[in-house]
């Protein structure tokens, strides 16, 4: 417990050192703008690997709470940690992802999570999974609407085109095509929204299937 405070610490003293030395580079930048951007660069990488030992310590947390019987639905004390780890490095995505779902889904403030996830999306625009697990939570709290639900999914499936043969497991584009059957199905307001469905629903079976036979082509 000791070493869990002293890390929160620690890590709470670089942020307002970063604070403090970025003002004054800024302010210094014009007499020496290569040492600024070294004292920068520096800065960014002792953030990362403190964001790093404070989410390993968070998981270790996770496991205490489990084994002691506690229900992780209700846990929010953790969550002051999740804040410092995106301070420190704004481009953690597992971080935007376990707030973002714990706050929407467990806790019950769609409003709170869905704008960190947002803001996961927004510095993290190239993880797959970032986009993944926004869609997710944007499906099952359904807070947004289908609509919302819908561009998501369109989003995640641009950038999985996008990365095409760099992504080794695929199955979880068939899985947004079947999201989009469901958001389709069930938006009456849409004009031809079964015809939608239904065309979503085939692209669902035609890419695992595709995958399917691919898995059997590598392993003959």
């Amino acid at each position: 417990m000791k070493n869990r405070y002293f890390l929160y610490a620690l890590a709470v003293v670089f942020l307002l050192i970063a604070v403090v030395s970025g003002r004054i580079a800024g302010e210094t930048a014009w007499k020496n703008e290569a040492a600024s951007e070294a004292v920068g660069a520096g800065a960014g990488e002792i953030g990362c690997i403190l964001a790093d030992l404070l989410w390993l310590q968070l998981d270790r947390y996770h496991h205490i709470w489990m084994y002691q019987g506690n229900e992780w639905m209700t846990a929010t004390d953790y969550l002051p940690q999740l804040w410092l780890i995106i301070k420190l490095d704004p481009t953690f995505a597992e971080a935007y992802i376990d707030g973002g779902y714990h706050l929407t889904i467990n806790l019950g403030h769609p409003e709170e999570g869905l704008e960190l996830l947002q803001e996961g999306v927004r510095r993290c625009p190239d993880n797959e999974r970032m986009l993944w697990e926004r869609l997710i939570v944007l499906w099952l709290s359904n807070y947004y609407g289908p609509r919302a639900t819908q561009e998501a999914a369109w989003d995640y499936m641009a950038l999985v085109r996008q990365k095409r043969g760099q992504i080794p497991d695929l199955w979880n584009e068939a899985n947004a095509s079947l999201i989009l059957e469901f958001c389709f199905e069930n938006d009456s307001l849409r004009r031809n929204h079964m015809e939608i469905s239904e065309r979503y629903s085939e692209r669902c079976d035609f890419i695992r299937s595709a995958r399917r036979n691919s898995l059997w082509m590598e392993n003959i």
